[in-house]
């Protein structure tokens, strides 16, 4: 029976992410379409030289896609039922369950890697929303707090499905936050409700906020959400995450509850 292109496509890219390559892909749909075949009938099927395909039929006896059959009048190969690929999912979430609880581990030992660092400053630029995105996915590993001097709540800049993930994440987190706005009604946005959140306002006359800022730990987080030109740039210097943090602090205590 004749597949159409496109849906063979579709199970070829699905088969590449359990780890298949794609000619190891094609060779497992083709012998399920025509059933047990020689190494002879597969490349002429699909055009590929025999010595290239003995490395890939043995692969996939591996992933325990095919048989192989050893006769005394040759090998020929036979595609197992497609039921074999819950097995390879299956392995996929072992897999996965296995890293993420390895996960805190590595990380550990990586952070005491960077620590040993000879230099501790440096900058990370990101671009698009999916950057910004980014950045406020590593506000979340803030160590107990972050401050902000803010342009406009998340909702307003990346989509309220995003900020609500993120809201969750940061109660989760148990983070205390501190935001700074020119904004007067900002108490009634979504985000202001939160039971670690405070929110000030400050005048613009006093103070006007014009470039979005994250300040957490030793990180300096700068936002620019125009669309002409969003990206965004986080500085990792204990000096100047000090300073903000005091310039932050200076101004919140001359700030008022919205």
């Amino acid at each position: 029976m004749h597949v159409d292109k496109s849906l063979q496509n579709k199970v070829v890219n699905y088969l590449k992410q359990l780890g298949l390559e794609r000619e190891q892909a094609l060779v497992y749909l083709f012998l399920l379409q025509y059933g047990q075949n020689t190494v002879l009938t597969i490349s002429k099927g699909l055009k590929t030289g025999r010595t290239k395909l003995y490395p890939l039929l043995e692969e996939l006896a591996e992933k325990q896609l095919i048989t192989i059959h050893e006769r005394h009048y040759g090998t020929s190969y036979e595609a197992q039922s497609p039921e074999v690929i819950e097995f390879l999912v299956s392995e996929r979430e072992r897999k996965a369950e296995t890293l993420r609880s390895s996960l805190p581990a590595a990380v550990h030992i990586l952070e005491n890697l960077q620590h040993q660092s000879p230099t501790h400053t440096k900058i990370i630029e990101y671009k698009g929303i999916d950057g910004l995105k980014q950045m406020n996915f590593n506000l979340s590993k803030a160590g107990g707090e972050f401050r902000v001097f803010e342009l406009a709540g998340l909702d307003k800049h990346l989509g309220k499905h995003f900020a609500e993930k993120m809201r969750q994440r940061y109660q989760e987190k148990k983070l205390k936050s501190f935001d700074l706005t020119n904004n007067p009604d900002r108490a009634n946005e979504p985000g202001a409700e939160l039971p670690l959140a405070q929110t000030k306002y400050i005048d613009p006359n006093i103070f006007k906020i014009e470039f979005e800022t994250y300040i957490y730990d030793n990180v300096v987080g700068l936002l620019n959400y125009e669309n002409d030109d969003i990206f965004g740039v986080e500085i990792y210097s204990q000096k100047l995450a000090r300073q903000q943090t005091q310039l932050f602090n200076l101004l919140w205590n001359q700030a008022e509850s919205p």
